[in-house]
């Protein structure tokens, strides 16, 4: 019998596109948006002290709401059943509405998104040494330490823009940072082998962007309790892990707001994170059209006429979720950052950090080493090679089917091709090409 041999895995890719949402992106009351405010080593952390990859917080409560049943703080705390979701109205149901974070009431609805668990090892015992001269917790970075730079930011993506707004940035030589939330606006999470995210997130390094945290489901981080706070960031770092083999050192708080106040500072300082915020804040959340996203420019306008290269410097908040951030504002913010003599960085860069301290490797938590970076590049071009062969085998396999039988033009991915080659009578192996993602 005859041997098919495929040089690649198959790997089925979804679109996410919301419908009515494509073109202005979620809306301020989706995301929370009600504003916006403007060296040593650490030990290891104790397993007992997070509640990392934890399941919801048990309420002690016998009652389980059914759907369309009352759930959360107005209906006496009761919680929904165990594959329900509570709304941000209070209500026990399934689907976008009910589940979608931030807005799920994750307490009370165990199937809200927030309660998803990446797969692997938690990274709760890595350690967390310091390294660079970069603050450490604290108040947080609003701007870059060198000047004449400009940090432009993104938060809340991926998205279905992303992929656009990176050919955007690539066509113009600028590089950008993104923090990045895993399971917000029903996106199913930036480790899903079956969305585009994993692939997006790739690029993003690969083309020279930094990537960071921005927890793993939006909440607002000094509404939460510390053990909370810490699973937003643990399920977000074995996200990372899962991608890219490695995770941030650099994240921003979801509001642009983490207070000592709230112990928000304190447990960042312990999980060893760079607080970054910003000191322009463009309000794109809050001028969603061709017309309002005019709002946004003047912003990023008034901010330079206000600075100088010789002094100045920016951190630039955007968001990536929004399609007139994506195709209006950024170039606008690129074109004028220019036109004053401002040239752009990521933040780690405009910072003076060098670039292995911006992520850190799982296995010993110190700073991804340069044996690591010259993997990134060989994984990358051994992701192109496989893509191309994944993309010719796909073909043949197409053009053998198409001769042999019209039906099996309706089977795509592995278990179609295995089983189209059991009808005709051949033997399909599949091989898996093994990448090291560091």
């Amino acid at each position: 019998m005859l041997s098919i041999g495929l040089a690649t895995s198959i790997v089925l890719q979804l679109t996410l596109l919301a419908a009515g949402r494509a073109e202005a992106g979620p809306n301020a009351a989706e995301l929370g948006h009600a504003g916006s405010l403007v060296s040593g080593t650490r030990f290891p952390l104790a397993a007992k002290d997070v509640a990392a990859a934890s399941p919801p917080i048990d309420l002690g409560l016998d009652r389980r709401q059914n759907a369309g049943d009352s759930c959360g703080p107005t209906a006496g705390n009761a919680s929904c059943g165990a594959d329900l979701c509570c709304s941000a109205a209070g209500l026990c149901g399934t689907g976008r509405d009910f589940c979608d974070a931030p807005a799920c009431q994750f307490e009370y609805g165990p199937a809200c998104d927030a309660n998803a668990v990446p797969s692997g090892e938690n990274t709760t015992s890595v350690p967390r040494p310091e390294f660079g001269s970069v603050l450490w917790g604290g108040g947080g970075v609003t701007q870059c330490s060198e000047p004449g730079t400009i940090a432009i930011t993104y938060d809340d993506g991926p998205y279905i823009y992303t992929s656009e707004l990176l050919d955007i940035l690539n066509d113009n030589g600028v590089p950008a940072t993104f923090f990045i939330t895993s399971v917000n606006l029903d996106k199913g999470g930036i480790d899903n082998e079956s969305t585009d995210w994993p692939d997006i997130l790739l690029r993003m390094r690969d083309d020279g962007h930094q990537i960071a945290s921005h927890t793993w489901s939006h909440q607002n981080l000094n509404d939460i309790t510390s053990a909370q706070r810490f699973d937003q960031m643990v399920k977000n770092e074995m996200a990372f892990r899962n991608v890219l083999g490695y995770f941030p050192t650099y994240m921003r708080p979801p509001y642009n707001t983490c207070l000592r106040t709230a112990g928000c500072v304190d447990d960042l300082e312990t999980l060893g994170y760079h607080i970054i915020k910003f000191n322009v804040d463009t309000l794109d959340y809050a001028n969603l059209t061709p017309d309002t996203i005019q709002n946004s420019k003047d912003i990023f306008s008034n901010a330079l006429a206000g600075g100088d290269p010789a002094t100045s410097s920016f951190i630039v908040g955007n968001h990536d979720i929004h399609p007139q951030t994506v195709t209006n504002l950024t170039q606008f913010i690129i074109d004028e950052g220019k036109a004053q003599g401002y040239t752009f960085k990521t933040v780690g860069d405009c910072l003076g950090d060098p670039k292995g301290n911006w992520y850190r490797d799982p296995a010993t938590g110190n700073a991804i080493s340069a044996a690591a970076k010259r993997a990134d590049s060989a994984s990358s071009k051994n992701l192109v090679v496989a893509r191309a062969a994944g993309a010719a085998s796909s073909a043949a396999a197409e053009s053998t089917a198409a001769s042999a039988s019209a039906s099996a033009t309706a089977e795509s991915g592995s278990s179609g091709l295995i089983a189209l080659g059991k009808r005709l009578g051949l033997t399909v192996s599949l091989v898996n090409v093994a990448f090291v993602l560091f």
